[in-house]
């Protein structure tokens, strides 16, 4: 299959950041606001042409949970405060009332940026996702030599196009407990970058790993294969962990 070149392999440079209480500190103003959010999302689209997944799409996703819940403050604080009755539309059986307790210039133009803020934050995040499932739908995940009876730790090798060189890694998988439930957690070390040739085939480089590990039983081991090349510490690498988990964590289950 020819590969899809998509991009360089290694990056440098880090975005600039947008501060959590970008919200609430600095100037109250509706200008300055949009201001420092189009400038930090001018940052996140630049890194997405460049097929830089992470940390962007999780900060950006960050910075629209915080947004929600603020929102969802906002309402629940209006609800909670005493209403007059300001009009009634008995042709419509509509009663309309209005707030005692009038917002402030800092809470207008806080609620004015959230209502502007929230579809942006969308619009970006529905790119960052188009571009993890474009990575995610070209990875491609099988298990070298034997079957092992334990897959909670292991090593996977992954190899990206021009498919000369694999990177070598070694696995662990562990619980995460959240407020939400449980999590399953990877946790990843390089060992080497290998070049394949007809003597460096996956079995062999298998064989090799298990004879210099301290553990001489099967270990789980596993070839994680792109068609696509996108930056490896941004893109490739932590989107092969998430794959590999669900891959895992199906097993498991099976």
């Amino acid at each position: 299959m020819q590969s899809k070149q998509l991009g360089s392999s290694r990056s440098a440079k880090r975005m600039k950041s947008l501060s959590p209480n970008w919200i609430t500190e600095g100037l109250p103003d509706v200008e300055y606001k949009t201001y420092l959010l189009l400038a930090y999302l001018k940052e996140v689209k630049k890194e997405f042409f460049e097929q830089k997944i992470y940390p962007s799409y999780s900060d950006l996703y960050g910075h629209y949970r915080n947004l929600l819940e603020v929102k969802t403050g906002r309402e629940q604080m209006k609800m909670a405060f005493p209403k007059t009755l300001t009009r009634a539309d008995f042709e419509n059986l509509r009663l309309e009332y209005q707030s005692l307790a009038e917002d402030d210039a800092f809470l207008q133009v806080m609620d004015e940026i959230i209502e502007y803020s929230i579809p942006e934050f969308q619009k970006h995040l529905e790119t960052g996702l188009e571009l993890y499932r474009l990575v995610e739908g070209n990875l491609h995940i099988s298990e070298v030599g034997l079957q092992a009876l334990e897959v909670s730790e292991g090593y996977f090798f992954l190899l990206a196009p021009p498919k000369k060189e694999a990177a070598v890694y070694q696995y662990g998988l562990t619980r995460v407990h959240l407020p939400d439930g449980q999590y399953r957690a990877i946790h990843v070390s390089h060992l080497d970058n290998v070049r394949l040739s007809i003597s460096k085939t996956f079995e062999n480089l298998k064989t090799d790993l298990i004879r210099r590990s301290s553990n001489k039983n099967v270990m789980a081991t596993y070839l994680i294969e792109s068609e696509v090349s996108v930056p490896w510490e941004e893109s490739m690498l932590p989107v092969a962990k998430r794959c590999l988990v669900e891959y895992l964590v199906k097993q498991k289950q099976g």
